[in-house]
């Protein structure tokens, strides 16, 4: 009896797994990647440059690997990868066999009887933020009535599938309605023409029956292909719309019905299980005794004050990952803390520009190319490789020139914004302040819980404390008068709270006199601060500027169809 019990437990169990396969095309693989984000630029001779950003957790496997088929006259040149902006170094011969050990930190090309394999290894387990650029010679053709490109970017088959893809391709001149025409193929999203670019999102996950495929067909013919198609443009079309959606008549309105309802039941069904796995797993977490974050570990240290520097074993940034579980100590909030110690530590001052703007004289800041002390600090550097690639080769930087840098790099900002979080939290994992442990629920399944080691919650509580302490006027002045270093580390830190005006306003309050004799001076907040919000500005709008313009010619894509399509886009993980 106790036998059929177990046997049929496990049979649900069995059942709510591949119910949940079914109705959301969820993998069960250990390796996911949560965005996919391609950025094809069209030069004039046809070529397109290709820039993959991929955001993956790895726990398995050496390598990840893209394959180049179907290329038909095409040759893939320039290509290199980086992860978090850190380049990885180019392996001749590449070979697949190799350790993970021995892959770490190259990228090679593979050679095969149908094309190439694009390759690099995975390194370390965990998260990672994938930059993957190559060059397409002739990914636009000459047609007999036009030009056209007609590109698999991605194959879902036994790859790697993204929960989320954008694509936006340029080209050397503004893509418009009258001269251009779009469709997507193989994923459920939409494909539109925004501000003279085609912006395509995926509105769901990718399974293994998706692919991504891409055509753009130009009637004015404004590239100078050197490879042609034998077909028309009416042709490739058609022929890209077999067994598609968009050739469903209105006459299948009854069939579309039938399946529609279809697709309910299931999703329902899905639902439900879906919630009885989502109760489980939650229980299981709970029981495991988590990582304490937001306002539970507030109220952990409620009427509790720490009256010191609260991490003093290595850089600000490395405590971004517990910081941002409290919800603060954003982005901008890092470049001002960083700002202030530059300003301490003599590596900017303060100056005055003509602003490329208005042509009269503003505040700037002037930067010390060759300081005595180097920054050694990864993180650091690259805040410090913003301000002085901004600044030019002259070393002078007004706000409104880091607010225009911002927006043409954002994509370099947002890799490195991204990163903050994930190269901290593998810095407490190093330093045992916290642990991940694996944990199984309803036998089959399993998540990871973050935990807290005993120096990890003792951490913790000192960032809550500090907080604490910053927000209580009478406590603050029990900072000697005469300690200036003191009050300087304290108000970078006050910074990430987000609280550095707040602070020295309090300064300024019980100790009017003491304000000029700290290096990073009233004045300099609102230089340093104009400064934030300008790289903040800049970064949004670079941000905004390939999704907040008027849609153009385009729509909803197919989940199938894109028969004729060059390209490949298939892979994974080996």
């Amino acid at each position: 009896m106790r036998k059929n019990i177990n046997m049929r437990r496990m049979i649900m169990v069995l059942l709510i797994v591949i119910g949940l396969k079914i109705s959301f095309g969820a993998s069960l693989s250990a390796n996911s990647m949560s965005s996919l984000h391609y950025d094809i630029e069209l030069q004039e001779d046809g070529t397109g440059r290709v820039i993959e950003t991929r955001h993956m957790y790895l726990t398995r496997e050496t390598e990840i690997y893209i394959v180049m088929e179907n290329l038909d006259g095409s040759v893939v040149t320039d290509f290199h990868v980086k992860d978090f902006g850190e380049p990885l170094t180019y392996q001749p011969n590449w070979d697949v066999d190799a350790s993970r050990e021995e892959k770490a930190g190259k990228y090679g090309v593979v050679t095969t009887n149908r094309g190439i394999e694009l390759s690099w290894g995975i390194g370390e387990y965990g998260e990672h933020a994938y930059t993957v650029s190559y060059t397409v010679s002739d990914m636009v053709r000459q047609l007999e009535d036009g030009q056209a490109m007609n590109w698999r970017l991605f194959d879902g088959k036994n790859n790697i599938n993204p929960e989320e893809v954008t694509i936006i391709i340029r080209g050397p001149q503004p893509f418009t309605q009258d001269n251009t025409k779009i469709w997507g193929f193989g994923f459920e999203g939409e494909v539109n023409l925004e501000a003279g670019h085609l912006v395509a999102r995926s509105n769901v996950a990718l399974s293994n029956q998706n692919h991504i495929t891409i055509i753009m067909q130009f009637l004015d013919q404004p590239f100078q292909s050197s490879l042609a198609l034998d077909q028309t443009l009416s042709e490739q079309k058609e022929r890209a719309k077999q067994n598609s959606s968009y050739n469903v008549q209105s006459n299948g309105d009854e069939l579309i019905v039938r399946g529609a309802q279809a697709v309910l039941l299931l999703i329902v069904c899905g639902i439900i299980l879906y919630c009885i796995i989502a109760i489980k797993r939650h229980q299981a977490i709970k029981k495991a005794d988590p990582l304490i974050t937001g306002k539970q570990r507030r109220a952990l240290n409620k009427g509790k004050y720490y009256r010191d520097i609260p991490y003093k074993h290595g850089s600000i940034t490395d405590v971004a990952y517990l910081l941002q579980a409290l919800d603060i100590g954003s982005f901008e909030d890092y470049f001002t803390a960083f700002m202030l110690k530059w300003f301490k530590e003599k590596r900017v001052v303060e100056t005055t520009a003509i602003s490329v703007l208005t042509k009269k004289e503003v505040s700037a800041i002037k930067i010390d190319l060759n300081h005595a002390q180097p920054i050694t600090k990864s993180v650091e550097k690259k805040f410090w490789d913003i301000i002085v690639s901004a600044a030019g080769t002259e070393g002078i930087l007004e706000a409104n020139k880091l607010k225009n840098w911002a927006i043409t790099h954002y994509k370099k900002i947002d890799v490195l914004k991204r990163s903050l979080s994930s190269r901290s939290k593998k810095q407490l994992l190093q330093q045992f302040y916290i642990e991940e442990r694996e944990i199984k629920y309803m036998k089959v399944l399993s998540t990871k819980v973050m935990k807290g080691t005993e120096k990890g919650e003792a951490l913790f509580n000192q960032l809550v404390q500090f907080e604490n302490y910053l927000n209580d006027d009478v406590l603050l002045q029990e900072i000697g008068k005469n300690d200036v270093l003191l009050w300087e580390d304290v108000l970078v830190w006050a910074s990430l709270y987000g609280m550095s005006e707040t602070v020295i306003e309090q300064l300024r309050g019980f100790c009017p006199q003491y304000v000029d004799q700290i290096q990073v001076v009233y004045m300099h907040m609102a230089v340093i601060n104009a400064f934030s919000r300008s790289f903040a500005k800049g970064y949004q709008k670079g941000l905004s500027s390939t999704t907040s313009a008027v849609a153009g010619s385009g729509g909803i894509t197919s989940i199938g169809g894109g028969a004729g399509s060059l390209g490949g886009g298939g892979g994974g993980a080996r």
